[in-house]
């Protein structure tokens, strides 16, 4: 079960990197109180579609550790993971956090008619692009004529309750997967167990530290600093960089520190073939010559 979860972990970083190769987004803030991103699709829809992508790894970070956490406390629930109705729920949870994400983007921040913000954004894409990105812009305002924007605050705070809210219980499951391996020594699993439970947890704890740093940091930096009208430095221009990097720093992660898994991997894929060989030497017909009659 675990290696299929990795699998469709793996898939799915793939599918970012192929989003983020094809939308080409990019992070701007102006004047330190002006956030927007836009892709060159010119659709802010479009641009919606891959930020709300990128938070669905906040989910899938949970059930990573969920399931860790089951493993040593709780393996009578690991077959809950086969279960088509949790599966469902599985499902469910990053889709509905997904939604809720693309619906602020698209309903709630602005830059789909005229304003002052856009103008803004447009001429600083043009001095730091070499070209102006006109449409496909989500604009944070946070204050304008030094009045702050509630529209924009509420969903500032919408976007810090996902990110903090899914990192919190991430860690909680991570803290009490740590108390049952370090603290109870897993009383109820066998020392063999214990010691690939280990070996898991710190491989599960490198890929939280994977999103923290390219996805979680980024994305709080661009979005409260310029709320409190500090400068962001250079985090706009590094932002969409370091979150292009997870996917692929996620599975070198799972490549270096999980050679069970990839050599597992590797021998499925050998035990098939060579299979699928022996099934194509068998079915060869024997056609009968002169001297066998």
């Amino acid at each position: 079960s675990y290696k299929e979860l990795l699998l469709i972990f793996a898939a799915y970083d793939v599918f970012l990197v192929a989003l983020h190769a094809v939308l080409k987004p990019r992070v701007v803030v102006v004047e330190t109180t002006i956030f927007g991103v836009a892709a060159d699709w010119n659709n802010r829809y479009i641009t919606a579609f891959y930020c709300s992508c990128n938070t669905v790894p906040f989910v899938l970070m949970i059930i990573d550790f969920l399931y860790r956490y089951w493993c040593i406390s709780r393996p009578h629930l690991i077959s809950w993971f086969s279960n088509p109705k949790f599966i469902l729920f599985l499902i469910l949870v990053p889709l509905l956090e997904y939604i809720l994400w693309f619906v602020v983007c698209t309903e709630v921040l602005t830059g789909q008619g005229p304003e002052i913000g856009k103008d803004v954004l447009q001429a600083e894409t043009g001095r730091r692009l070499g070209k102006v990105i006109q449409e496909g812009w989500l604009i944070m305002n946070y204050w304008e004529n030094g009045v702050i924007n509630v529209r924009i605050f509420i969903a500032l705070m919408i976007f810090n309750t996902i990110m903090i809210g899914c990192f919190s219980i991430a860690i909680t499951f991570g803290g009490l997967t740590y108390y049952h391996i370090y603290v109870l020594r897993g009383n109820s699993i066998s020392a063999h167990s214990l010691n690939m439970q280990r070996k898991l947890f710190l491989s599960v704890c490198a890929q939280t530290a994977v999103p923290l740093f390219f996805v979680y940091i980024p994305y709080l930096c661009v979005l409260n600093l310029p709320f409190f009208d500090l400068p962001v430095f250079f985090w706009d221009d590094a932002c969409m960089l370091l979150t292009s990097c997870f996917p692929a720093w996620d599975g070198v992660i799972v490549i270096v520190l999980m050679p069970d898994y990839w050599k597992g991997l590797l021998g499925m894929v050998w035990k098939r073939k060579h299979t699928t060989s022996q099934r194509d030497t068998i079915s060869i017909p024997t056609i009968p010559t002169a001297n066998s009659r």
